[in-house]
């Protein structure tokens, strides 16, 4: 029989820490456990228990068995309990190793000696000591030591723990989407989805990471974990996952590529992306919405402004085609809509959003047929159409037709290409997301004519690369801080395995901002996908939405991605066993500087390609002309690719300038770069000619790859490659292309061949050959002509770049002119059958220096740094400007900074309190001046971990001018709290409000410096998150003296409020100058309200509570938003959504002192049983209310017997309705009617009339009135129950 491994199982809930759903959960600390000391073990003996398999024995009879899957990959496990070997547990099943995941084994051979016992392959050696089974590991080929055991596997309650040497220079990648992070030596990464989308946080994570020193590591999982890279203990590696027995994987090898290729030989090769999939997408609903007039809404096509409701305001209802009188509010809109203003667009989701469906029918057919409908409209233009999971992919009968969803229909009948997978529907657990992402991996080639899939999923997982790519999750757009940390994020992706991810085009929400939206495009141009998430921000989330000069600017870029789709497609097939397209510098040029953080704002796109983004505002005018500084170049030489100005690497490059329109992009020198005519989408790419721009230096060569673009036939070898050799060697350039190799269905042989070479002036001489026959080349003079004809060469001097701005736009008077460029192009050819060459003779490419213009003698500059330019971890030096110079030098830890025009320059990254020494000199056309020396000392920074923002409030009156507020305004000196003068104070209530939840490590309280009256001498501490439930901590006693007292919270408990209850101090006053409280470092604070975990309460936070309200405990994505749940009820009620509704709209500056109270009546115009088409109408109206600004409660009923028809108000002041018809995962249909003030408004008070809800019957019954979870809250959050 033919042995295959058993395969994974999959677990479907995760318990609640498992996702760490929120910041605010992530926070939590965990239940404090011990580990189970026992005597230290010995090994007995190593028995191989089968050809791949060897168990060493302990002498209590305990086992670890050591399984081999290739002679470089080693299996881990030990379980204490007595489990054998087995799988991670799954529900539903998934898996993340492969069906094959195993290669040969030549040789495995255990030796018993002296002190201890070694298992050899022929390429790794395991040694283990035998008094208490510690690990060695050391590759045979390099003869090197890369893994080695501190301690023996510590087992505790629900968690496990491997702790492994750091070697010093020793640097660790992986773990999946660690937004902000890519390099983590000296940090602490969790390997658990906290939905937190933020810098800091974790959307995807993967239970993978390599090392330099030369080995990769994956614990095999769906438990959450935390890897701590010394951050800890120095020099310790320190690995951990919330299971009580020990499973991974260690592969040995040297380089990335080799470990990454370990990795995927366990888990699977990502997947191929099709062509489609790199460009453009737009996502939105189109099935769900109202529009109605409003002089603030979005401007259409009619000349009319709309405003869109996702309840029924009047307004004209949208849908997929159009075909009731809405055409403009369509998805079929959207497509015209890029076409009229000339975008490119691949695909289209038309029911992102909840509650969207795709058809408006009574019948999942019928809407399928909608779909089917909306699908063949895009496929005329070029456009595929994709799906959103907010429910199942599978039909539930509980499921009404509009949500309804059956997976295969929709790929069958309907033609969807796309999936993009949500938190609405994968879940609380890793395995429901990669059990989801392979259904759909299966099902849309099996009934799609063999298509292959495009799915993006937010959950990844070990195994999701080999399905889908990775979506970083909800971004605010008009930011920098999303550009910013985007950066890192996408390289660090990469790393782990994960090369296919994208992020939201200037976010889902916010925006308004059109620099930030130009250079989000800019720098994604050069990345694999483009999401434009639609409907949820401050402007429409298309190209042009935000006018000129960004639709023309955007247009540019978005044209010139569709240009190297080529180039791009070439480096995704490369990713599949090679290197990711969005590389770490280090990956191509290893050395101290790239593999720390020190390069993780700029990334190499492919082998040629250096972008650095501009990721934030250095010195940009109004207009957006900005700066660029710490762009390192490594060593080379690079082009400026809209320039041609060449730079020498090795260097770091300063103060480029980026105007507006430009991004800091570099070509390597010998760069060869496959293009394609610019397009709108894949069925406009010219297949008859093929395109290579040239940069000719030293000899260099690229593989050019192609398949059919759409289907999974390159699994099986349908593929062509073409590979393309170039040698410049003193002004004599030959490029040489290969006949083209392979075949696949579509392909065309018949092509014309375009060369772009990059040169500063006219050859002396060009020719061609194809196979070895002369071309005849006549030079033409025009674009004109050469667009005419074929076999010409065309020198162009001043190329045109600004090709695509928006006819009669100021832009479009804008003259953006390239390097010159030989262009050549032959005649139509099979370029399977021969070669094709090119020959240049008296070939020159220098721009000149346009840094350097001046002449002159040269000082050194005379450079400091002055305290308030000092910090903990970064220092800004400053020097007086030199006459002559054009730019200045610093030399710094090794690296060259060079031209530097101004007279300071950051340096960040830096660590506290150590001396560092620099060098600065000024340079001109004529050399440079000496060097000269400086050194500085960084700040210490004891409030790293102190918490800004604080209020506080004492039960003892303030003295006029000495306001509570001065103990929390970070001056230490000048201004102190006083309690009111001449009137006891003692005891106090001191509360200290953090205005966000904090795990809390200590609080340090300053007193008066001449310990004088006030100072507090005796109380106790007591924490709450809510201001009504108090734990009480601890007592203290203080001495009267101006020491800084500190409190520690031993047990770290997450709190917003600290209470100090003052029993004694000094007259019976209060007083002090500053108090400090500090949240466990490492630890994210989380801002009550803030769902978008984006640091503030904005609009965007309400437009997420509106979709989520009425979500429960239970509900598939109720983890997404549990931070949400601000009252812990386990429901998304007013209360919550208050919070931060109290704060929109200016706020409420005087909420006032009134508190909530009355109640709700309910009364049913039916009571008996109605029939079908009948209607049912609830009336609610207040008793006796005093000070409500908010309520809401719920209404279950049988959705077989009603459907919701709607609200109708009668006296609600002016406050939103947000009511929402919600059907739960667990089948229950319930209505949740949920009334908000946004800012300071009106109340209700008295008895009154307040709305009316209408069902109507879909067959003969008799309608259940139970509301329940009712609350009213006032404008102070306190609530009443009914």
């Amino acid at each position: 029989m033919k042995k295959t491994d058993k395969q994974p199982r999959l677990l479907t809930w995760v318990f609640p820490m498992l996702l760490m759903a929120s910041p605010m959960l992530a926070v939590q600390p965990s239940e404090l456990t011990s580990v189970e000391v026992s005597a230290i073990t010995p090994i007995v003996c190593a028995q191989q228990i089968n050809p791949t398999t060897v168990d060493l024995v302990f002498s209590n009879g305990q086992r670890m068995t050591f399984d081999f899957y290739g002679p470089n990959i080693f299996r881990m496990f030990q379980d204490n309990q007595g489990g054998i070997i087995r799988d991670p547990e799954a529900r539903p099943e998934a898996q993340i190793l492969v069906n094959q995941p195993r290669k040969p084994i030549s040789v495995l051979q255990i030796e018993d000696k002296d002190e201890r016992i070694s298992i050899f392959t022929d390429q790794i050696e395991l040694q283990f000591a035998k008094e208490d089974g510690r690990m060695k590991v050391i590759n045979r080929v390099t003869q090197h030591t890369v893994v080695e055991e501190v301690r023996p596997v510590s087992y505790e309650k629900n968690r496990t723990c491997l702790n492994l040497k750091e070697q010093p220079d020793e640097y660790f990648y992986g773990g999946g989407v660690q937004n902000g992070r890519f390099s983590h030596k000296g940090k602490s990464i969790a390997i658990v989805n906290q939905n937190s989308w933020t810098d800091g946080g974790v959307a995807s994570p993967t239970p993978f990471y390599w090392s330099t020193a030369g080995y990769g590591f994956m614990w095999y999982t769906f438990k959450p974990g935390k890897y701590d890279f010394g951050a800890t203990q120095k020099g310790e590696v320190s690995l951990s996952h919330e299971t009580n027995y020990l499973d991974v994987f260690f592969m040995i090898n040297d380089g990335a590529v080799p470990l990454l290729n370990d990795f995927y030989q366990l888990t699977g090769n990502p997947v191929l992306l099709p062509k489609f999939g790199f460009y453009q997408g737009h996502l939105n609903a189109y099935n769900r919405d109202f529009w109605k007039e409003d002089e603030k809404g979005i401007l259409f096509e009619d000349g009319k402004r709309y405003k869109e409701s996702q309840k029924d305001n009047g307004g004209i209802k949208e849908s997929l085609n159009g075909e009731k009188g809405n055409y403009q509010f369509s998805a079929r809109a959207v497509i015209d809509r890029y076409k009229a203003h000339d975008m490119p667009l691949g695909w289209l989701l038309p029911n992102d959003g909840y509650g969207a469906g795709y058809g408006q029918t009574e019948t999942l057919d019928g809407n399928i047929q909608n779909l089917k409908s909306l699908t063949e409209y895009a496929h005329q233009q070029g456009v595929e159409i994709g799906l959103w999971t907010q429910s199942d992919l599978h039909p539930k009968p509980e499921v009404s037709a509009l949500l309804q969803r059956d997976i295969v229909k929709e790929v069958r009948d309907a033609g969807v290409r796309v999936l993009k997978t949500d938190v609405a529907w994968v879940g609380d657990g890793y395995s429901f997301g990669l059990n989801g992402v392979a259904d759909v991996a299966h099902i849309m080639p099996y009934y799609g004519n063999d298509a292959r899939p495009f799915i993006i999923s937010l959950d990844g997982w070990a195994g999701t690369q080999r399905y889908a790519g990775i979506w970083s999750g909800d971004q605010t757009g008009g930011e920098w801080e999303y550009i910013r940390f985007h950066i890192p994020t996408y390289i660090g992706s990469g790393l782990s395995g994960q090369p296919n991810i994208t992020s939201d085009m200037d976010g889902i929400f916010g925006g308004k901002n059109p620099v930030v939206n130009m250079r989000d495009f800019q720098w994604k141009t050069w990345s694999p996908m483009q999401l434009n998430m639609d409907g949820w921000g401050a402007n429409e989330k298309y190209p042009h939405a935000l006018g000129e000069p960004a639709t023309s600017i955007n247009r540019s870029y978005l044209k010139l991605k569709s240009e190297l789709i080529p180039y791009t497609y070439s480096i995704a097939h490369e990713t599949i066993n090679g290197l990711p397209m969005i590389r770490a510098l280090f990956l191509e040029y290893p050395n101290p500087y790239t593999l720390g953080k020190a390069t993780q704002y700029q990334y190499l796109y492919g082998p040629y390609f250096l972008v650095a983004p501009i990721y934030k505002n250095t010195a940009a005018d109004e207009e957006g002309n900005d700066i660029r500084d710490g762009i390192y170049l490594p060593e080379g030489t690079w082009i400026d690719y809209f320039t041609g100005e060449k730079y020498e690497g090795n260097r770091v490059v300063n103060n480029w300038e980026a105007p507006i329109w430009k991004l800091p992009v570099f070509v390597k020198a010998g760069a060869i770069i496959p293009m394609t005519n610019p397009n709108n989408h894949v069925s406009e790419i010219n297949k008859h000619v093929r395109i290579y721009e040239l940069y000719p230096a030293g000899r260099t060569s690229f593989t050019e790859y192609d398949d059919d673009g759409r289907t999974e036939a390159y699994r099986l070898g349908e593929s062509t490659t073409t590979q393309i050799n170039m040698e410049e060697n003193n002004g004599k350039v030959t490029v040489r292309i290969a006949p083209t190799t392979g075949n696949f269905t579509g392909f065309e042989k018949e092509k014309q061949t375009e060369f772009r070479v990059q040169i500063s002036e006219k050859p002396q001489k060009v020719t061609a050959q194809l196979g070895g026959r002369k071309i005849k080349l006549t030079e033409v003079t025009s674009p004109e002509a050469y667009g005419k004809s074929v076999n010409v060469f065309f020198y162009e001097a001043s190329p045109e770049w600004n090709r695509f701005a928006t006819p009669g736009s100021d832009f479009a008077k804008v003259s953006i002119h390239r390097n010159p460029q030989l262009r050549v192009k032959l005649e139509t050819a099979d370029i399977t059958a021969s070669a094709t060459e090119l020959m240049i003779e008296g070939y020159h490419f220098d721009m000149g220096n346009s840094y350097l213009h001046s002449q002159g003698s040269l000082t050194a500059p005379k450079a400091q740094v002055t305290d308030e330019n000092r910090e903990a971890y970064s220092v800004t030096p400053t020097w007086n400007k030199v006459e002559n110079a054009d730019y200045y030098e610093i030399e710094f830890n090794h690296m060259l900074y060079t031209t530097i025009k101004n007279t300071s320059l950051l340096f960040e990254g830096l660590e506290a309190e150590t001396d560092y020494n620099f060098k600065i000199r000024s340079v001109n056309q004529e050399g440079t001046s000496e060097w000269a020396s400086f050194a500085v000392k960084t700040k210490s920074n004891p409030l790293e971990f102190a918490i800004k923002g604080i209020r506080g409030e004492s039960s003892a009156p303030s003295q006029e001018g000495f306001e509570v507020s001065r103990l929390f305004d970070w001056a230490e000196t000048g201004d102190i709290w006083h309690s009111e003068y001449g009137k006891k104070a003692v005891p106090f209530d001191l509360i200290i409000d953090l205005r966000n939840y904090s795990q809390l490590d200590k609080f340090h309280y300053l007193p008066r410096l001449d310990s004088g009256n006030g100072t507090i001498l005796r109380g106790e501490v007591a924490y709450s998150l809510d201001k009504e439930h108090w734990a009480t901590v601890d007592s203290f006693v203080w001495k009267r003296n101006s020491d800084v007292k500190i409190f520690e919270f031993k047990d770290h408990p997450q709190a917003r409020y600290i209470k100090l209850h003052v029993t004694e101090a000094a007259g019976n006053y209060g007083s002090g100058r500053e108090l400090y409280v500090f949240k466990v470092p490492g630890t994210e604070s989380y801002l009550p309200g803030d769902i978008n975990n984006d640091g503030k309460i904005d609009d965007n936070d309400l437009t997420s509570y509106m979709n989520y309200t009425g979500l429960r405990k239970g509900d598939a994505d109720f983890d997404y938003v549990s931070a949400g749940d601000i009252n812990r009820n386990n429901l998304i009620d007013a209360y919550d959504i208050s919070v931060v509704a109290t704060q929109l709209e200016d706020g409420i500056e005087d909420p006032g002192q009134d508190k909530v109270s009355g109640q709700l009546a309910f009364s049913l115009d039916k009571t008996q049983a109605v029939q079908a088409g009948d209607t049912v109408r609830i009336r609610v109206k207040g008793v006796d209310l005093c000070a409500v600004n908010a309520l809401s409660f719920a209404l279950p009923y049988d959705q077989q017997d009603f459907q919701f028809i709607g609200v109708e108000t009668t006296g609600m002041e002016e406050m939103e309705n947000l009511t929402y018809d919600r059907l739960h995962t667990n089948g229950q249909k319930v209505l949740y009617p949920t009334f908000v003030n946004l800012g300071d408004k009106p109340v209700l008070s008295g008895s009154n009339d307040l709305f009316i809800l209408t069902f109507q019957a879909k067959r003969k019954a008799k309608f259940s009135l139970v509301p329940t979870d009712g609350l009213l809250i006032d404008r102070n959050l306190n609530t009443q129950k009914f």
